[in-house]
């Protein structure tokens, strides 16, 4: 059921404590509270009142969220339609392996040359040598990341993220300021789920996000920009492409004009679509453009450097699926060299450290961009990880923010011989109240029934269906043969861990030993069950009832699995992406300082997205500096 009205709609204005500044809406702030800060824009009439979000709370156990059917709704990882996805994965990654990067093709951006063009995509006058300095003013970015997933959540996301805020004045302590929306919307990457198809762009964030962005339209110029993620990576970018890349040439207003109509074809349908036009020399037609109602893309590759004000200079990277490409470490060095006096805001499409440790993926990024995050001040963004956390780790400041619309990924569990990060949302207590919930919400088939169907391949046999060819020996090999190949299963699941191989694989054998033993348990279970009240089955309804009730069983020891990877640390993803959870979805307002000194960040969220009253909430705020202050000297 789509959701018609907003989220937080006529918010109660509490009585407002503010500076003489917030008479307008968009102040801009210099770096010493009481210096004139520049020219502002008066608030617009029929705009709606900026919303002040109240805290966002402890951490604290909640099971109940509200949950939505609309189409379409949010993927089901272990589904059928997921598997369409899956197999793009590896045909993309083979792709990848094999060289054949779209990278290749693209002509990077001027730094300068991109600067002017967002500043004129802005309504001002490209005359100086940062975006900031061209408008006059202080700049507002909007970052997103991991969106379109459920269509709902998308929906509330988007409301959540095109409101304008009252929040903390980081000049005037105890008093606030009028945050509007930004005038660059920053996408992260992973841009629809589970593959960022043309069609999943469309119907699972475009068409939700352009009923609000039209609904809210204020005559505003605003710019489109953001890097790939894996996710868009397995579609060959193509779907990022026709929402991100800039259109040349006239556009005509059937092609620019904001779809609000979702596509309603099943992923299968599209893959039947594409066989017959394959067999029959046609190819299928796509729509030319993703448009986003009120945004203008800006940039000619996935990959960008962009000065955001004097001395501050965006690096926005694209590892594709593996790493950095000798294309891209040349195009970033050239960059640096020509800008080694600035401090650097650091874009990857998979955080430095994921789950409070190092991640492979970033540090490699990092590593081959050669930006020594630890020899002097960074702000390193990323998306990825379904959370938001905020560590700051020697002189870098490390923000993931992936609450854009995917589902849930858990905070890590065990805390020993890992570092405490500054804010994190959700924390460890609410992460275990919703692992509670994974077994049982896999054995539903809630996740998807991908499990269910392995299960009733290698459980038939050993409940009696193969017996009359192979015998009781039959059954015995089928037990060892299921316990096999579930151990491999829950291994490759949990993934190759560099220290951690011996752990998973034991972990992963027990549960395998487990499915091994479930058809066996479960037909001693039934057969006592039934004898006790009295009931007697034909062998065909016996063995049905077992075979049933041992599915489920598996099913249930898997998910139990996915729970004891992530309570002991060795894997802290899977399960809260079975459990496919729609809540904490949040974004990131950054105030970037016409003069330099600093940008201030705001992460707004959403605890339960789908609830129809739920107010928006602040998680964290803080100011980051590219430059220590200078210690104050005793005279």
């Amino acid at each position: 059921m789509r959701i018609l009205a907003p989220v937080f709609s006529t918010p109660p204005v509490p009585e407002r404590r503010v500076s003489p500044a917030m008479e307008v809406t968009e102040p801009t702030s210099a770096s010493e509270p009481g210096e004139d800060r520049g020219p502002a824009r008066s608030h617009r009439p029929g705009e709606a009142a900026p919303y002040r979000p109240g805290p966002a709370g402890p951490d604290a156990p909640r099971h109940l969220y509200a949950r939505k059917h609309g189409r379409p709704h949010g993927v089901r990882w272990y589904g059928l339609g997921s598997f369409w996805g899956h197999l793009q994965h590896f045909v993309a990654s083979a792709i990848a392996t094999g060289d054949i990067d779209s990278r290749d093709w693209m002509r990077p951006d001027e730094p300068t040359e991109l600067a002017d063009r967002i500043a004129m995509s802005l309504g001002a006058d490209p005359s100086g040598a940062s975006v900031t300095e061209s408008l006059g003013r202080d700049l507002w970015i909007d970052f997103l990341a991991d969106t379109g997933d459920d269509a709902g959540v998308s929906e509330a996301v988007a409301r959540l993220f095109a409101a304008s805020y009252e929040l903390p004045d980081p000049d005037a302590p105890g008093q606030t300021l009028v945050a509007p929306r930004g005038d660059i919307y920053l996408s992260g990457g992973d841009t629809a789920y589970p593959v960022a198809t043309t069609q999943e762009i469309h119907d699972r964030l475009i068409v939700p996000f352009n009923r609000v962005l039209v609904e809210r339209r204020d005559g505003a110029r605003r710019v489109l920009i953001g890097i790939p993620g894996n996710h868009d990576w397995y579609g060959g970018l193509d779907g990022f492409g026709r929402m991100f890349r800039r259109r040349i040439g006239e556009v005509s207003e059937e092609v620019d004009r904001p779809s609000l109509v979702p596509d309603r074809r099943r992923q299968i349908g599209h893959v039947v679509e594409w066989a017959e036009k394959f067999v029959a020399g046609k190819s299928v037609s796509q729509r030319k453009a993703l448009v986003l109602d009120g945004y203008v893309p800006v940039q000619d590759a996935s990959y960008f450097a962009l000065p955001l004000s004097p001395g501050i200079t965006l690096f926005a990277a694209d590892r594709q699926l593996r790493t950095i490409d000798y294309r891209q470490r040349t195009y970033f060095t050239r960059v640096r060299r020509a800008r080694e006096e600035d401090a650097l805001v650091v874009l990857l499409p998979d955080p430095v450290y994921a789950y409070l440790e190092p991640n492979p993926a970033g540090v490699a990024m990092v590593e081959a961009l050669d930006i020594g995050v630890s020899d002097r001040p960074h702000l390193v963004v990323a998306g990825d990880t379904h959370q938001y956390q905020r560590l700051e780790m020697h002189d870098a400041t490390h923000m993931t923010a992936g609450g854009g619309g995917a589902f849930l990924h858990s905070a890590r569990i065990p805390r020993h011989g890992v570092p405490t990060p500054a804010v994190e949302w959700p924390g460890p207590i609410a992460s275990r109240a919703l692992l509670a919930l994974v077994p049982w919400h896999v054995a539903l088939g809630r996740a998807g029934l991908l499990p269910h169907l392995l299960m009733l391949v290698f459980f038939a046999p050993t409940v009696g269906v193969g017996v009359s060819f192979w015998g009781t020996l039959g059954v015995e090999w089928a037990a060892a043969l299921s316990a096999t190949i579930g151990s491999i299963v829950c291994a490759f699941v949990a993934g190759w861990r560099r220290g951690r191989f011996l752990r998973i694989a034991a972990l992963a054998t027990a549960t395998g030993i487990v499915m091994g033993l479930v058809p066996t348990l479960t037909a001693m279970a039934v057969s006592w069950a039934l004898a006790s009240v009295g009931i007697r089955l034909g062998p065909i309804p016996h063995a049905a009832l077992v075979l049933l009730l041992a599915i489920w069983n598996g099913a249930l020891a898997f998910g139990a699995y996915l729970v004891s990877l992530t309570l002991t640390g060795l894997e802290s993803s899977q399960a809260l992406t079975a459990l496919g959870h729609p809540s904490h979805k949040h974004f990131v307002r950054m105030r970037v300082r016409k003069d330099g000194s600093a940008i201030d960040l705001w992460c707004v969220g959403l605890l339960d997205p789908l609830a129809d009253d739920e107010k928006p909430v602040l998680v964290d705020h803080f100011t980051w500096r590219p430059r220590a202050p200078s210690p104050v000297r005793a005279p």
